[in-house]
């Protein structure tokens, strides 16, 4: 709230003593009360409209949970059917790499294809001589 240092009444009883300056004085006392006046009206608005906007938060919170809860299971379906669908894809995959890991020849396979592979070559020199 605004502080008056002056006293309106105490001005409106200045006037009436003087002719001239008393209306001056009277018209500077009304404009006073007027200005607290309005300042008093001004502070109990600001006042009902922060409650307002505190009550406005307060519904708009409870909002946002109830839509929420209306929303997380849907929500964590989704996010649920699309990391299984993820999974799915992966374990296919693990597996499609596991088939190909297989069909890789190991050491002693390779060693065999060598073997054979040299004495075909050993018998095709022998017998082009």
């Amino acid at each position: 709230m605004i502080e008056l240092h002056t006293n309106p009444d105490n001005l409106i009883t200045l006037s009436d003593n003087a002719e001239t300056t008393g209306k001056d004085v009277r018209m500077a006392a009304h404009d006073i009360k007027n200005l607290r006046d309005y300042a008093e009206s001004l502070e109990r608005s600001v006042n009902q409209m922060s409650g307002e906007i505190n009550s406005i938060r307060t519904q708009r919170d409870a909002a946002a949970a109830a839509l929420l809860a209306i929303f997380r299971p849907e929500l964590e379906t989704m996010v649920q059917s699309l990391v299984n669908e993820q999974l799915d894809d992966m374990r296919g995959d693990i597996e499609d790499m596991k088939e190909r890991v297989d069909d890789i020849p190991n050491e002693d396979d390779i060693n065999d294809a060598v073997r054979e592979f040299m004495q075909y070559e050993a018998k095709f020199k022998i017998t082009l001589e």
